[in-house]
């Protein structure tokens, strides 16, 4: 596989840059270039409108050139007042750790037998890549890989993490992840941490990675658990997934005085649904596999508790379907290159 070129999310025709833009030689639509990042959404972040992320995502490149990343993070909440300040915290630490919990996902893709290789090129996509951190400890590696999100504004704070570490952030992309501008069979590895509880069309994610997919390509997600016998992680309180639907965000609203919106999880029977539905027959869904790195990177309390699940799933296997039902998270990974998973003991 050659270097991936990025193409027309609707058309898949070539791209020519014109100024502050690229226009599709087919069907010649134009996409804007945001502060230095190519923005090729066919839709807007559900969160925030198109004409509102590029302004706050500007505004952001501006305050970028006398902060670091992690005075970029702060400020970032700074200027999103609707988050609350235990919340905020605790997004910025998460995402202060993004490298480590990057190398927790290299960690994983080995254990499930993927192979990275840098080719001549960036040929590994990670969807829904937030502040770059599995794309910077990837470069650690020696691994190119080209991280997408459809938050122009988190790329721009992403971009200001790899040129800390002196990567660049020529290998950012703003685009929906179930609408690519990838070429067909383009992808040797994909990954998506934490992405199909959030995007607004999980089977037209699924179906997009086995577009620009072709037969070799192994695909590794993570998903929170729908029936996770632990804090939803979004917003912090317990017993979310257990409700209908139609009360979640009502329940949330009324624990925590925050909406529950455009978040949907699915327990490991639902996945399994989901992945019927697509058509794809070479994905799983697995019960987690854990890690030493997934489960350093937590928060205390909930470093202890996936502690419990490691050790439950290590030492007692007959134990693992509750694992799968009610775990923390979910593993979807390609059937054809998943090794059993190991032992741990």
């Amino acid at each position: 596989m050659s270097d991936l070129v990025p193409c027309c999310p609707h058309c898949r025709g070539s791209l020519n840059r014109e100024r502050e833009a690229l226009r599709c030689a087919a069907c010649q639509k134009s996409f804007p270039i945001v502060a230095g990042i190519p923005d090729l959404r066919v839709c807007a972040d559900p969160y925030i409108d198109f004409a509102h992320d590029r302004a706050k995502a500007l505004r952001l490149a501006e305050d970028g050139r006398t902060r670091g990343f992690a005075a970029l993070l702060e400020r970032y909440y700074e200027i999103t007042p609707k988050v609350p300040a235990d919340l905020a915290r605790h997004y910025c630490s998460h995402n202060l750790a993004g490298v480590e919990r990057g190398e927790a996902v290299l960690q994983r893709l080995q254990a499930y037998g993927a192979e990275l290789t840098d080719r001549s090129g960036p040929t590994h996509l990670d969807l829904g890549c937030g502040t770059a951190g599995f794309v910077a400890a990837a470069a650690m590696h020696g691994v190119s890989v080209f991280g997408v999100d459809i938050a122009l504004r988190w790329l721009v704070v992403a971009r200001r993490r790899l040129d800390e570490l002196g990567f660049g952030g020529s290998r950012l992309v703003c685009a929906c992840a179930d609408h690519l501008p990838f070429p067909d069979s383009s992808c040797a590895v994909i990954t998506a941490e934490f992405l199909l509880e959030h995007a607004a069309s999980p089977i037209g994610v699924l179906r997009e990675v086995r577009r620009v997919g072709g037969p070799e390509t192994f695909f590794m997600a993570r998903t929170v658990n729908r029936f996770a016998l632990a804090p939803e992680p979004h917003v912090g309180v317990w017993g979310v997934g257990f409700l209908p639907r139609r009360l979640m965000d009502p329940y949330v609203r009324a624990r925590k005085g925050i909406p529950y919106e455009h978040v949907r999880t699915e327990s490991f029977l639902g996945l399994r649904r989901l992945l019927r539905e697509t058509g794809s027959r070479n994905l799983e869904v697995r019960r987690p596999l854990l890690t030493a790195g997934d489960v350093a990177q937590q928060p205390l309390s909930r470093r202890r508790l996936l502690a419990c699940w490691a050790a439950l799933d290590r030492w007692m296997p007959p134990a693992r379907p509750l694992l799968a039902l009610f775990g923390p998270f979910l593993d979807v990974v390609t059937r054809a290159g998943v090794r059993p998973a190991p032992d741990r003991r």
